[in-house]
């Protein structure tokens, strides 16, 4: 049985609100995500609800986890949750990260999701912040856990961030790369019509991460406007269906 997996950012309460809504619920009701993982989620303006809410009811997942802009929604009840403070810099906001425990086919799985600082140049500072975040979800996953960690880690995949996401005894593979070895995924995109004007690059840097005891298979990023699949945020999403080994 595989399951699949989305992160997203979800850009907030940015317009226009309603059209980015009813792309994203024709998108998921497409995708049937089982896990997603949503960064920028804030309280919707009209309904007063959360974001997280109203994306779970899109999609029709019964349960989810919500802290301080992160969140994790799932088919499955949440076993065990915490919320984790990363290193915070001078010029940047708070910055956190969410793990999440679920039961899935009689096996435990830790779901961590976070959102890495922002200013480009703060390349050490994501540094600092991917070790902490790597601390905590080696204290909190007990042995034969697998793990799945996801986000807007705002960093490129040869990046001193991303290279000790990989290289960390969590043995965490980045399965985009690994399903894709060819395509450069770009995530962040001058060709989203919601991307600041100004910005001038194509960057990837929304990723999944699997623990090694997880299988991912047929990779791809989504709300690009391509394969049906309408533009949601300023932020590309990327998605996969995953099976345990």
């Amino acid at each position: 049985m595989s399951f699949g997996v989305l992160t997203l950012n979800l850009w907030s309460i940015n317009e226009p609100l309603a059209a980015r809504y009813c792309a994203l619920e024709a998108g998921l009701k497409r995708l049937r995500p089982d896990i997603i993982c949503l960064q920028e989620v804030w309280c919707d303006p009209r309904s007063g609800r959360s974001q997280c809410e109203l994306v779970a009811q899109m999609c029709n997942l019964a349960h989810s986890f919500e802290e301080d802009g992160l969140a994790v929604v799932c088919s499955s009840a949440v076993v065990r949750s915490t919320s984790v403070a990363l290193p915070e810099f001078t010029g940047d906001g708070r910055r956190q990260a969410l793990l999440v425990q679920f039961e899935i086919e009689n096996r435990l799985l830790m779901v961590a999701n976070t959102h890495l600082a922002y200013p480009p140049e703060m390349t050490w500072e994501r540094k600092k912040q991917a070790e902490v975040l790597l601390s905590a979800i080696k204290q909190n996953r007990s042995k034969g856990m697998a793990a799945i960690l996801c986000g807007d880690f705002n960093d490129v995949p040869d990046s001193p961030a991303i290279r000790t996401i990989l290289d960390s005894d969590q043995q965490f593979r980045d399965v985009f790369a690994g399903c894709c070895p060819n395509n450069p995924g770009v995530t962040y995109s001058r060709r989203n019509h919601y991307v600041d004007p100004s910005w001038s690059l194509d960057e990837r840097i929304d990723y999944i991460f699997t623990s090694c005891d997880l299988t991912a298979h047929a990779c791809s990023v989504v709300f690009d406007g391509a394969n049906g699949l309408d533009l949601v945020s300023d932020h590309f999403g990327v998605f996969c269906n995953v099976t345990f080994r």
